[in-house]
């Protein structure tokens, strides 16, 4: 049975590692910088930077839960609340994002930046109070087990309702993750395509009404 508890720093290393690698083929995260390297060494070392700065960045302005099995973490959880400010550019900047900027620049990270802001235009849009499912991370050798629907049944609804939220979103930039969320209960609002340079990316944004 997992056990869902607050993040702490004890659990960084871990939490890292299942997060990297949870995230290993996510098009926003490697797909738009996957030919900016000549070697795959080197590439995979630049998205282990970025992916912990973001991490790092996120878990300064939102919450963050961690689920336990068998004493190994399996999903780790990150909620924004209705107050919660935004994760800005500081955020990044304290949380590891300087070796990013000195890899690819300037320029092209505030354009990264910028397409990650956008991923999330259509909810934001939405004028009602509302929590946002950040993250949901699970342990790849554990995907497929009922973990990440029992992390989203088992945690998130009851986290959001117990503090008077009637509203979720989350966003997604793989289109295999679309069933997912539908079938945990969230209603597809709108599919897109966004652009950085030359790549581009599917994003599909949701809503579920409590």
């Amino acid at each position: 049975m997992v056990k869902y508890k607050h993040y702490d720093s004890s659990y960084e290393a871990e939490v890292l590692k299942v997060f990297t690698k949870s995230f290993v083929d996510y098009p926003l995260f490697w797909g738009v910088f996957k030919d900016r390297f000549k070697s795959e060494k080197k590439l995979r070392s630049f998205y282990e930077h970025l992916i912990k700065g973001i991490f790092k960045a996120t878990v300064r302005k939102d919450d963050c839960y961690i689920g336990i099995e068998a004493g190994k973490v399996r999903v780790i959880v990150i909620v924004e609340k209705p107050s919660d400010k935004p994760v800005g550019f500081w955020d990044y900047a304290v949380s590891g994002m300087a070796g990013i900027i000195a890899r690819i620049g300037l320029r092209d990270t505030l354009k990264y930046m910028e397409l990650s802001d956008k991923t999330e235009t259509v909810v934001k849009s939405i004028p009602e109070p509302r929590w946002h499912l950040y993250f949901l991370a699970v342990d790849p050798k554990y995907q497929k087990h009922g973990i990440g629907s029992g992390a989203i049944q088992d945690l998130v609804i009851p986290l959001v309702k117990a503090n008077g939220g009637d509203l979720m979103t989350v966003t997604t930039n793989s289109e295999k993750n679309v069933a997912f969320y539908t079938k945990n209960g969230f209603t597809l609002i709108k599919k897109e395509t966004l652009t950085y340079k030359d790549k581009t990316i599917g994003n599909w944004s949701f809503r579920m009404d409590l």
